[in-house]
């Protein structure tokens, strides 16, 4: 486990000693301590990077109003890693404050918070006897970015079967939307086999984008994505199980498409099969299997 911040709140105190001794309290007769902190609470316990801390306080006296801040420190030091302006307060009243620590500001370590508060006329809170209480937080580590995947090569057969060049790549921005596969230009008739052996998953229509599409889980644990078919040329029924090399259809011009061509996707964990199913550039797969 890496390193941890552990953060102390201790609360600010206030003025009055009465025959030489803490008051521990407020008694008949006494006059009260003109400021004193009554509640000085961080949470929560555990804060993870990016986190809001909140800050829970109270503060009592006679003074109107007071300005507030707390200041955060390593321990040992007496320079404040963060300093916290809360503004100017009545007293008498419970407030709470979300803070977002910026990047940076409190690296792990240990770390004590102190409550201060200030009238107008300069008197600040001190330390009494009654004040007491501490709330621990710890600020974990940043989680480790796992490295990214490598692009899964495998074998298998070119999906366009004749003469072809490459349109619009992977990642291309076509107004507010990303392109999610490559085109694969080719006559109109051109036969589309699949690169792998598999199972069919999806045959549908969709007029004002994938015209004629076809979905295959692979073998290899892949979803291929075929759009834009031919009209008629679709020689596959969903759940049909598929070999390598086997003809599905013809390169068309169905749905949204200004000129015959395969729109080839691959969908590493299935073809929208959960929120954080992403296809991936099949640009690596195509090279693979044209290079034979």
């Amino acid at each position: 486990m890496g390193a941890v911040l552990a953060l102390l709140a201790l609360p600010a105190t206030g003025q009055a000693k009465t025959g030489g001794a803490p008051t521990g309290g407020a008694s008949y007769g006494a006059t009260p301590p003109r400021l004193v902190a009554s509640r000085f609470t961080l949470t929560p316990r555990t804060l993870k990077p990016g986190a809001a801390l909140g800050i829970r306080y109270r503060i009592d006296g006679t003074r109107r109003k007071v300005h507030v801040r707390v200041d955060v420190l390593p321990v040992g030091s007496k320079q404040p890693a963060a300093r916290i302006g809360l503004g100017w307060k009545r007293p008498g009243r419970t407030q709470t404050r979300k803070w977002t620590p910026p990047a940076g500001t409190l690296p792990p370590g240990d770390y004590v918070a102190r409550l201060h508060a200030v009238d107008r006329r300069g008197r600040t809170l001190r330390r009494t006897a009654h004040a007491s209480g501490r709330s621990a937080l710890t600020v974990t580590q940043p989680a480790p970015v796992p490295a990214p995947m490598a692009p899964v090569v495998g074998s298998g057969r070119f999906p366009v079967q004749g003469k072809y060049t490459y349109g619009d790549r992977f990642g291309v921005k076509r107004g507010t939307a990303t392109h999610r596969g490559q085109d694969i230009l080719a006559a109109s008739g051109t036969p589309v086999v699949t690169p792998r052996a598999g199972v069919v998953s999806w045959r549908a229509y969709q007029a004002q984008g994938a015209g004629n599409y076809v979905v295959i889980d692979a073998d290899d644990g892949r979803d291929f994505v075929f759009m834009h078919l031919l009209d008629g040329s679709v020689t596959v029924t969903k759940e049909a199980t598929v070999s390598a090399g086997q003809v599905i259809g013809q390169v068309g011009q169905t749905g949204d498409a200004t000129a015959p061509h395969l729109h080839f996707e691959i969908w590493p964990n299935g073809w929208y099969s959960s929120d954080d199913s992403l296809p991936v550039d099949p640009m690596p797969d195509l090279q693979a299997w044209a290079a034979g």
